[in-house]
């Protein structure tokens, strides 16, 4: 629980603080966005190793190695270097890319069918803590000791988890050995396989959607709306809040619902009506009310993609890593661009709404994957 808050909280660290950091460095838009979407290019290039590394070296070592690499921060009040700064966030993006396919392995290791859901949902609220927790608190912290020690601080959880984990983790008895060394040409069909690319897409728009909004709707609602930095920071703040509470929900939702088609349908078509409420409507109260819609419609959504690769036939322990790390290489992918997208975009045409309307109806893909991916739960039959 600790290291999926650390990975929330780091991953999205710089947002509130791009104003600052801009202002600092005397950089564009486009070029500060490379702070997210260099932990993005990373989680896209390294998902597919992290997800091997497990079967090399077991999942205590590899949750271990992407604790250790998650501390870069530490080093960010040392360097006056934007280059540097951007090579902290490098480090960083390898353990979270280690992290991630290692918490579906550990999720199947230790727990039964009925409880996974559950605790897709409970490692989701986790990050979204995390997330909630660095946008809301980076300005203020930033204002105190500068924008600096905001990293500092934030990698500081990590390195706790770390220890924590060292001192007192140990593997499952029930954990599959299967004494072979993982090989890219045994496991390629679990890479392309149909099922696999098809959750490959659903993720596409979501991820766009959550990481470009959660990165510029603060600048936005500061620069267009007048909002104060601290008041910009906390309304958008309240997406991943709301994922936070609706993600363990969601899990007891899916295990009650046992069925995961519906959801992604549901939450297809609502997510580009309330991300175009984000910024269209005026006030205060209707934003509000679209953000906290965006995080309870993405609880709902990965909460479901991170648990049909556990249904999937065939896919045991070993190899949910693997099947999750290719699913969600393509969707980081595009949380590479829209970060980027959105920046360079609104500086070419002076304007946030092309850009932020754009990526809005963006999940519309999500419909057209969950037309053909398998109902995998367990109130319909598995067919490959």
């Amino acid at each position: 629980m600790i290291f999926q808050i650390s990975l929330g909280l780091n991953f999205m660290a710089p947002t509130p603080l791009f104003t600052l950091i801009m202002g600092d460095f005397d950089i564009s838009r486009g070029l500060v966005s490379l702070l997210i979407a260099v932990v993005s290019i990373v989680l896209t290039l390294f998902l597919l190793p992290g997800g091997f590394l497990i079967s090399k070296i077991g999942s205590k070592r590899a949750m271990a190695l992407s604790g250790v690499l998650m501390t870069a921060g530490l080093l960010a009040p040392l360097t006056d270097s934007f280059l540097v700064l951007v090579i902290l966030r490098f480090v960083f993006g390898v353990g979270a890319a280690i992290s991630i396919p290692t918490t579906s392995a550990i999720i199947m290791e230790w727990f039964k069918p009925s409880e996974r859901p559950f605790l897709n949902g409970i490692n989701e609220m986790g990050r979204a803590i995390g997330v909630s927790a660095g946008v809301s608190v980076a300005v203020p912290l930033a204002n105190v000791v500068g924008w600096q020690m905001v990293f500092f601080f934030y990698a500081t959880i990590p390195m706790v988890a770390t220890v924590l984990w060292l001192a007192a983790a140990r593997p499952s008895d029930h954990f599959e050995e299967t004494g072979t060394e993982p090989s890219f040409r045994d496991n390629l069909p679990l890479i392309v396989n149909r099922n696999t690319l098809l959750i490959a897409v659903a993720t596409v728009g979501p991820f766009a959607l959550f990481i470009g909004y959660s990165s510029w709707l603060p600048t936005y609602y500061n620069e267009i709306q007048g909002m104060t930095t601290e008041k910009a920071g906390s309304i958008v703040a309240a997406m991943p809040l709301a994922t936070a509470v609706a993600t363990p929900l969601s899990g007891m939702l899916l295990s009650k619902l046992g069925r995961r088609k519906p959801v992604l349908f549901f939450t297809g078509l609502a997510f580009p009506l309330f991300a175009l409420g984000s910024f269209l409507t005026s006030g205060t109260i209707l934003p509000i009310v679209c953000v906290i819609a965006l995080g309870i419609l993405f609880a709902l959504f990965i909460v479901t993609i991170l648990t049909i690769p556990m249904e999937l036939p065939g896919v045991t322990a070993n190899k949910v890593g693997i099947v999750t790390a290719a699913a969600l290489t393509i969707g980081n992918g595009t949380t590479v661009l829209s970060p980027i997208f959105i920046g360079s975009l609104t500086d070419f045409m002076n304007s946030y709404l092309p850009a932020l309307s754009i990526v809005a109806i963006l999940p519309i893909a999500l419909l057209l994957a969950t037309t053909f991916l398998p109902e995998t739960g367990p109130k319909a039959t598995v067919r490959n």
